[in-house]
């Protein structure tokens, strides 16, 4: 999981977070495979926040291995709230449907894979873009005082040099 960015509500309140996950499938197998499509869920603590899918169609030689990336878009204020606490564990739930490949035709029953994986959730990636809006806010705010401050303050004439 990797965190590619957040949105914010007013200041430093993170809204949401968006998410960059992978699924990683290995092909054991001696024939070619594909992985046809993929359900996801994602849980914060245990409760669903999300359902999405991947939907394309990915061939796999033998012994390789393809890692798909998936973007989401978690709502993290509402399930705070929710919560009454910042969630501590990030799970995702998904089935890979994997079908096996005999030449240009494909077996007509896929092999349904469950992926049940839990992790804490990266508060050191969440926290590091938290510290780079709130350098950019002090920076506008400190920018607005100068602003202020010239704009409050009578013109003086420049003193003569002697």
């Amino acid at each position: 999981m990797k965190v590619t960015g957040l949105q914010f509500t007013q200041g430093i309140l993170v809204d949401s977070v968006s998410l960059d996950a992978s699924v990683k499938l290995t092909n054991t197998t001696n024939r070619d495979v594909a992985l046809d499509h993929a359900t996801l869920g994602f849980l914060l603590d245990g409760n669903p926040v999300l359902d999405t899918a991947h939907q394309k169609f990915v061939r796999v030689a033998p012994g390789a291995s393809v890692t798909e990336p998936v973007s989401v878009v978690l709502p993290f204020s509402g399930i705070v709230k929710t919560l009454g606490h910042r969630p501590e564990v990030l799970g995702v739930r998904a089935k890979l449907w994997v079908t096996l490949l005999v030449g240009k035709d494909t077996w007509e029953t896929p092999l349904v894979i469950p992926v049940n994986v839990d992790v804490p959730v990266p508060y050191d990636q969440i926290d590091a873009f938290v510290a780079q809006k709130k350098k950019e806010l002090e920076a506008e705010s400190a920018r607005s005082a100068a602003a202020a401050v010239k704009s409050a303050l009578p013109s003086l004439p420049s003193a003569p040099h002697f």
